[in-house]
């Protein structure tokens, strides 16, 4: 069986957007730790099995990607998708010159992603994906966390754990200190 790994950058205090009113601008407080975590960011998308989305992550994911070229390129383009959407009218997903690489998750949502676990056998990582993260912790999938956790306070914007329906114990199993940005990534199991 797979392990679902949660994976986000955010603010000391959870904001895992821009500020209230400019939520698509995180390059003035996230870029330099997303710069110094690159390599390591890499190495985990390398490895992955799957990668699991959500519909407005895949929509912002899917018209950049499938466009370029490198290391990082690859490990998008080439890795199995999925996207979750509770959109009834989506009928397919699209992913550029990677149409076989992509699949769309309809219907009952935790029936989908325990099938999933089941066919895949590694890591599946959802980047970002916060609404869709937020339904999976609380129906018990997420298996991991790994949260590189920028030094700045916003105040307001999106939080990524906002409507958690219950307690979750975590157990740390790793940290990486990226000194130039500061930003620390801590890594969590979801003790279940």
């Amino acid at each position: 069986m797979s392990k679902i790994i949660a994976s986000v950058s955010c603010t000391l205090d959870g904001i895992y957007t821009g500020p209230q009113g400019d939520e698509n601008n995180m390059v003035s407080w996230a870029m330099p730790g997303i710069v110094d975590s690159t390599a390591d960011n890499l190495a985990m998308f390398q490895k992955a099995d799957a990668i699991l989305m959500g519909r407005v992550n895949y929509e912002g994911l899917a018209t950049y990607w499938p466009f370029q070229e490198g290391e990082w390129a690859d490990a998008m383009n080439k890795t199995p998708k999925y996207v979750a959407t509770g959109n009834r009218e989506q009928m397919e997903a699209q992913w550029g010159d990677f149409s076989d690489t992509i699949s769309l998750l309809s219907g009952d949502l935790n029936e989908r992603v325990a099938a999933l676990k089941s066919e895949i056998k590694g890591n599946i990582i959802v980047p970002g994906s916060a609404v869709l993260v937020q339904s999976l912790l609380n129906a018990g999938f997420v298996d991991e966390i790994s949260m590189i956790i920028h030094p700045v306070v916003l105040g307001s914007g999106k939080r990524y754990l906002d409507n958690i329906a219950a307690r979750n114990d975590l157990k740390l199993i790793g940290t990486q200190l990226y000194e130039k940005s500061g930003s620390t990534r801590l890594h969590y199991e979801v003790v279940k």
